[in-house]
């Protein structure tokens, strides 16, 4: 019993992993833009298509792979950015929500319509030896996913806290009048927080493709968490998701272990989070409360 537990616990930390690598990247883009960004989670679907691709077609390895789709689709983010949401910036709150809800259900749309809504499994080799320990067993590519996700929440702290971008970030998502006044590059910055999210998105989908099926929908599932996430933690707040991560990917993986007929309870669980802190804490567990 206490090394099922043990096992549950480490495998939820593993997927908060992945969870937290999405929501990191969405929290940095709406906290910097105010952008709702619904079309992320379609982000994470191109890149965990791309990593299986570049893995099944040519052989790249999936460090690669995820590498690549970073790229990728940081660059897809500036064209999306540069082609229509810059202009929607200044527009009404609900047309930007319509923009990028329209996107996603476009690109999920030509994704069905291109690859079928056939899930695919990738079949890469463990990048990692297993952990064993106890009667644990914990396969290597989810400790990859753990690392990775880890490794880009904290990439993306520190250009966040600790560069010359990273402040003006926080000055423009303050006030961006105030920024412009002050010298600041305002639409850059936007375009650079976009980009960042984006790239994050597709460092996530080469996760995705790693542990998960590769289908056009599997970033429908993981948005819907990391909006639980975001605020559970608090908009903008990347150790907020965090958090928020691995508190929404342990109530999962428990339910899932220990409840009967609790694998199908994920999104029950993800909304049932999001009402209970929109309700008790709109700020989030680790956002700023705003005086009325």
């Amino acid at each position: 019993m206490t090394a099922s537990i043990i096992q549950a616990v480490l495998l939820s930390l593993s997927v908060a992993g992945l969870y937290a690598a999405v929501a990191a990247g969405l929290t940095l883009t709406v906290g910097v833009t105010r952008i709702i960004n619904f079309a992320h989670g379609e982000f994470v679907m191109l890149g965990a298509f791309l990593t299986y691709w570049l893995y099944t077609g040519f052989g790249l390895s999936p460090w690669l792979g995820m590498l690549a789709s970073g790229v990728a689709l940081g660059l897809f983010s500036i064209l999306v950015y540069r082609g229509f949401l810059a202009r929607v910036l200044k527009q009404d709150e609900h047309n930007q929500l319509l923009a990028t809800l329209g996107l996603s259900i476009l690109i999920l749309n030509i994704a069905i319509i291109l690859w079928s809504p056939d899930a695919r499994v990738m079949q890469a080799p463990a990048l990692l030896p297993s952990l064993q320990f106890a009667g644990v067993t914990i396969p290597g590519n989810n400790i990859v996913v753990a690392l990775v996700g880890l490794l880009l929440f904290l990439i993306m702290l520190g250009i966040k806290n600790h560069t010359r971008y990273g402040t003006q970030m926080r000055f423009a998502s303050d006030d961006p009048a105030l920024a412009m006044h002050a010298g600041i590059n305002v639409d850059r910055v936007f375009e650079l927080s976009f980009a960042i999210g984006g790239a994050a998105a597709g460092i996530s989908g080469g996760l995705v493709a790693l542990v998960l099926y590769v289908q056009p929908t599997v970033g429908v599932d993981l948005v819907i968490r990391a909006f639980a996430i975001i605020a559970l933690g608090g908009l903008g707040n990347i150790p907020g998701a965090l958090m928020g991560a691995a508190i929404l990917a342990l109530i999962e993986g428990l339910i899932s272990t220990f409840v009967s007929g609790g694998g199908s309870w994920g999104f029950g669980v993800s909304f049932l989070v999001l009402l209970l802190v929109l309700l008790v804490r709109p700020s989030g567990l680790f956002g700023k409360q705003v005086q009325a």
